[in-house]
């Protein structure tokens, strides 16, 4: 199955560098290994005489086949493997899981701890470590629910919608436990239930959660079933993208601020 990917993904990067555009590598979210229709609504606002955006094909699992945490780490993978793959200039992007792992590359590569020179930008829809008050449009508010990762000396762009528990959650919403807790939750196997608990063990005694019951933010903790009814029935994390324009709004972002020529130069 990777291999056919791969083959259609050179396919298109060679259609991409002989139309000289700049490559969109997007990740999916969860469940969507091939890619989601909030990613594809973003794709499709570009600038199709300028960009050249594709799915780059990672398990999007979260507990089914294996856990949140592998499943970040082979999107990882192969988002790199796509980067190796690319020798024109590139813009990273992804939607909820994938974002998450796009965002962290790109901060890898702006701290000049990965080589790729040639990314230009990153764009990042309902990442979970979006960080407080970095939104195209207006702030909703909150920050990820994995916490906050910046992205230092490499340009990107958040889409966040008001009511996303995944990244515009309060600082004292009690729902962060559910990533401070569930990294490696599987089922998959009797190993991966006990990798499971012993990941729990390990958050626990390293003191790694998230202090959302500090009463500082005893305001927000009432708050934890409305973010959990938006996110389960409300379209907060989905559908509101779409129409509210968000991912129109990212898109034109893109479209405005990424030039060839602010390039950083190649590998």
């Amino acid at each position: 199955m990777i291999r056919v990917a791969w083959k259609a993904f050179r396919t298109q990067k060679t259609m991409a560098e002989g139309a000289g555009r700049i490559d969109v590598l997007l990740l999916g979210g969860t469940w969507n290994p091939r890619g989601d229709g909030i990613s594809t609504a973003f794709a499709r606002h570009l600038d199709a005489d300028r960009f050249a955006p594709r799915f780059v094909e990672y398990p999007a699992d979260y507990g089914r086949a294996m856990s949140y945490t592998e499943s970040r780490a082979a999107g990882r993978q192969a988002m790199l493997a796509a980067l190796d793959e690319v020798t024109g200039s590139v813009v990273l992007a992804g939607y909820s899981q994938g974002a998450a792992i796009a965002g962290d590359i790109a901060a890898e590569i702006g701290r000049g701890e990965l080589p790729y020179r040639n990314v230009l930008a990153c764009a990042l829809i309902a990442d979970p470590l979006r960080p407080s008050g970095r939104c195209v449009g207006t702030d909703p508010g909150g920050y990820g629910i994995a916490g906050e990762r910046h992205v230092p000396g490499l340009p990107t762009y958040w889409a966040a919608a008001p009511g996303d528990p995944i990244t515009a959650l309060p600082a004292g919403n009690p729902l962060r436990s559910i990533a401070d807790l569930t990294g490696y939750f599987s089922l998959a196997s009797p190993g991966a239930a006990l990798r499971w608990g012993r990941s729990l063990l390990d958050t626990g005694t390293r003191h790694a959660m998230q202090r959302w019951w500090s009463l500082e933010h005893r305001r927000s903790w009432t708050g934890a079933v409305a973010f959990a009814r938006g996110y389960l029935y409300g379209g907060r994390h989905t559908d509101d993208y779409i129409r509210h324009g968000h991912v129109l709004r990212l898109a034109e972002t893109i479209n405005t601020q990424v030039r060839d020529s602010n390039s950083r130069g190649h590998r």
